[in-house]
C-alpha cells in the first residue's frame, strides 16, 4: 500500500470514529425533522387553543332575553295588527327567528309586548341599539323564567269575539263548519261596551288551518250576532 493511500485510510478511520464528525453530518437532518414536527405542533395546538377559547366563549355569553314594545302612548304594548315577521324585519341585524318571538297578551288577548331570545348578549346589544335608533320601541333585558313561562300561540290559535252569550259548544261548531278546528273551546267572558263580551279561544292543526278559518269565518253570524276573529301569535 502506498504512503497516500495509507494516509488516507487513517483520516477515514479518524472522522468514522469521531463524534463530532458524525453529529454534524446527521445535525442537519435531525434538526430539520425537529423543527418540522414542533411547527406541526405548535400550529396544532394554536388551532385546539382557538377553537377552545371560542367555545368558551360562547357559554360565557349563553343565551339573552328581552322585552319589545312601543313607547308611544304611553307605551307597554303593541300594535294590533303587528306580526311577529314585523319585529323580525325591525330587528334585522339580530338574527331572529320566528319561533324566537312569543307575543305577551293581556287577559283580553290585546298585544302588550314581544319576548324576544337572542342567540347571545352581542345580539341583545345590538338590538337595543336599533330600537333606540328610532325611538318608537323599546327592550328591556328579562330572565329566562319568564320566557319559559309564557306559552305561545304559534298562529294555531283563533280568537273569537261576540259569540252570543248563550250560544252552546253546537251552535259554535256550526259557525266554524268547514274548517279543521279542535274542539273543546275555551270561552270566558270580559268586559265591553255596552254590555260583556263572550270570547273564545279555538284551536287549530296548523297555521294554514288557521288562517284559512280567519279568512272564511271572520265577520259572520252565529245565532244573528256578527263575531270578530283575530290569529293569535
Amino acid at each position: 500500500m502506498s504512503r497516500l493511500a495509507a494516509a488516507a485510510l487513517r483520516r477515514g478511520v479518524t472522522a468514522s470514529r469521531d463524534p463530532t464528525s458524525s453529529l454534524l453530518v446527521v445535525s442537519p437532518q435531525v434538526s430539520a425533522r425537529l423543527f418540522s414536527a414542533d411547527a406541526s405542533g405548535e400550529a396544532a395546538a394554536t388551532v385546539a387553543e382557538s377553537q377552545d377559547d371560542s367555545f368558551l366563549k360562547a357559554s360565557r355569553e349563553g343565551l339573552a332575553y328581552g322585552r319589545f314594545y312601543s313607547v308611544i302612548g304611553g307605551g307597554n304594548r303593541l300594535e294590533k295588527n303587528m306580526l311577529k315577521t314585523d319585529i323580525i324585519h325591525h330587528l334585522d341585524r339580530c338574527g331572529l327567528s320566528l319561533d324566537d318571538v312569543k307575543i305577551d297578551y293581556n287577559n283580553r288577548y290585546d298585544p302588550l309586548a314581544a319576548l324576544l331570545r337572542f342567540s347571545s348578549k352581542a345580539m341583545f346589544t345590538t338590538a337595543n341599539r336599533q330600537t333606540s335608533q328610532n325611538r318608537v320601541y323599546r327592550i328591556d333585558e328579562i330572565s329566562r323564567e319568564v320566557w319559559d313561562l309564557k306559552k305561545p300561540f304559534d298562529g294555531k290559535t283563533v280568537l273569537l269575539q261576540g259569540v252570543p252569550r248563550n250560544a252552546l259548544p253546537e251552535d259554535i261548531e256550526r259557525f266554524l263548519c268547514g274548517t279543521n278546528f279542535e274542539p273543546p273551546f275555551e270561552s270566558f267572558i270580559r268586559a265591553g261596551v255596552p254590555e260583556p263580551i263572550r270570547m273564545v279561544l279555538v284551536k287549530f292543526r296548523t297555521k294554514t288551518d288557521a288562517m284559512n278559518a280567519f279568512i272564511t269565518k271572520n265577520r259572520g253570524f252565529c245565532l244573528n250576532n256578527q263575531v270578530s276573529m283575530r290569529v293569535l301569535q
